[in-house]
């Protein structure tokens, strides 16, 4: 009987234990749903698109000729007598953004103009002296009308879109410096007038990314 009541038991207990480890298996395996999936995510990239409409900037000034007046220094040099002439504002490029961030367009001008000379001119004086008697005046404005644009001074911020800078241009002739005034700049600027023919400066713009959401 005794014998009898171990096998039971011990039965008993299997059975206890294979229910047990049951359990293990059917709360590992079916306790929870889990479903699987995938998709794509894309992103947009922002168009850049600034330019001025034109393979290359080329402007045409109308010929300079130096100041009518005459040097009101005397025998010394005086900043405030100094004579100049200067051409009318002319329109050098047309800046648009069509893109979708706001660009700040910086301006330049070229240090170092090129001085063409005519055929058989002498060389009186160096080519750097008569460059810098001349000085290129940058304008900025939101329309093509010359005479609402303002100096330019700073970088400027074109909008996206259908943002548009307009940039003009003037020179100056200059005929007196510190150490050539009065009649010795007179001579000077007749030489200009006789040998030289053109002056040519190199004006360029950068323009960069100046907001991050389109």
């Amino acid at each position: 009987m005794a014998n009898k009541k171990k096998v039971v038991s011990k039965v008993l207990f299997l059975i206890v234990v294979l229910t047990l480890i049951s359990f293990c298996f059917l709360g590992s395996t079916f306790a929870r749903y889990v479903s699987d999936g995938n998709g794509t995510a894309t992103l947009g990239v922002a168009k850049w698109d600034v330019s001025h409409g034109e393979d290359a900037i080329t402007v045409d000034f109308d010929k300079l000729s130096p100041s009518m007046l005459e040097y009101t220094g005397g025998d010394s040099y005086a900043e405030g007598n100094k004579r100049t002439n200067s051409t009318d504002k002319v329109l050098v490029a047309t800046i648009s953004n069509k893109g979708e961030v706001n660009a700040l367009v910086t301006l330049s001008v070229g240090d170092t103009p090129t001085v063409n000379k005519a055929e058989g001119a002498d060389t009186t004086y160096e080519d750097a002296e008569i460059a810098a008697l001349f000085t290129v005046t940058l304008y900025t404005g939101t329309t093509n009308a010359a005479g609402s644009a303002m100096k330019y001074e700073d970088a400027v911020e074109v909008v996206a879109g259908s943002g548009v800078l307009y940039v003009f241009a003037d020179v100056t002739w200059t005929s007196d410096d510190e150490t050539v005034f009065g009649d010795a700049a007179d001579e000077r600027d007749t030489w200009v007038g006789e040998n030289v023919t053109s002056i040519a400066y190199t004006i360029s713009y950068t323009a960069a990314q100046n907001t991050e959401k389109p």
